[in-house]
Parts: structure tokens; C-alpha cells; sequence
């Protein structure tokens, strides 16, 4: 049996690894959090049956949303959302 130097090269490479690993999801949760939260989302609109970005219903203007509402870009109070093509609620 040769038990050898072969302990702390092991324990290198197993902590390598992780790290690694976690340097990847670090890297996956800022991607999600700070790029991929700046694209516009779209909805089905139910009336009109295409997939539209949303507005608020009171300026028409872009909305930064929330669960099931929205916050007007324009006047900065919470809205509804509705379609940028007809104008109905999503």
C-alpha cells in the first residue's frame, strides 16, 4: 500500500473544483440579475393574440414590472399593464 504525497494533491484538485463552481454560479446569478433583467419581457395579449410588450394603462408609457402591475416610467405611480398594440389589459 502506498499512501504516498498523492493526499494534498487530491485535496487541491477537490478544492479547485469547487471553487470553480461556484464561480460559475456567481457568474450565472450577476448574468440573470444585472443583463438579462434589462430586457423588455413579453406577454400574450389575450384580444389580440400577439406577443407584445406591455405599457401602463394610464401614460402608455414603458413599465418596470412587478408581479401582476407595473410601475409607470412616466409618472412613477403603480399601474396596470396593457398592450402596446390594443391598448387592452394583458
Amino acid at each position: 500500500m502506498d499512501t504516498g504525497d498523492s493526499g494534498p494533491f487530491t485535496c487541491v484538485v477537490i478544492l479547485s473544483v469547487v471553487g470553480l463552481i461556484l464561480l460559475l454560479l456567481l457568474a450565472m446569478y450577476a448574468y440573470q440579475r444585472y443583463v438579462a433583467s434589462k430586457r423588455p419581457i413579453q406577454h400574450l395579449c389575450d384580444y389580440c393574440g400577439h406577443m407584445v410588450n406591455v405599457v401602463s394603462d394610464c401614460h402608455h408609457a414603458p413599465v418596470k414590472e412587478k408581479f401582476l402591475h407595473g410601475i409607470c416610467r412616466d409618472c412613477k405611480k403603480e399601474c396596470r399593464l396593457v398592450c402596446a398594440r390594443c391598448k387592452r389589459p394583458v
